[in-house]
């Protein structure tokens, strides 16, 4: 959860980040957000209304755990010190990111193909763009 990180980069941007999420509210208590202080809503749909909506797919089990460079970068995440934690239950359901104007238009969208989300200060930037081109 790096964006945490980016709080006050958010606030100065009047942006806020929000999680959604499809596991079962305890289980992510338990797992993702272990130990985690998160100052953002985290969103639960369990019936996956959203993630069919904003059309996030679901990946083969040979694209998310045969790919070599998801393995990779749980090696990189692991040798700078991150915590690797514990998987949903569904561990083929892609995610995405979106940024949403203050009027409701989406300004970026980009849904996962694997385990590759962008660097947050990528999504800053764009958050930056849009602020600064209206």
């Amino acid at each position: 959860m790096k964006v945490v990180k980016q709080r006050q980069r958010l606030e100065a941007l009047d942006a806020t980040a929000v999680f959604v999420a499809h596991d079962d509210p305890r289980a992510l208590r338990e797992s993702m957000l272990a130990g985690v202080s998160c100052p953002f809503p985290v969103l639960v749909d369990a019936d996956r209304s959203s993630y069919l909506t904003w059309g996030l797919k679901r990946a083969s089990l040979a694209r998310i755990w045969l790919d070599p460079k998801v393995w990779q970068q749980y090696g990189r995440l692991l040798r700078s010190g991150e915590r690797i934690r514990t998987v949903g239950k569904d561990t083929r359901q892609l995610g995405g990111d979106f940024i949403v104007d203050p009027e409701g238009v989406i300004a970026y969208s980009r849904p996962q193909q694997r385990d590759d989300r962008p660097p947050v200060a990528h999504l800053l930037a764009a958050i930056e763009q849009g602020t600064t081109s209206s």
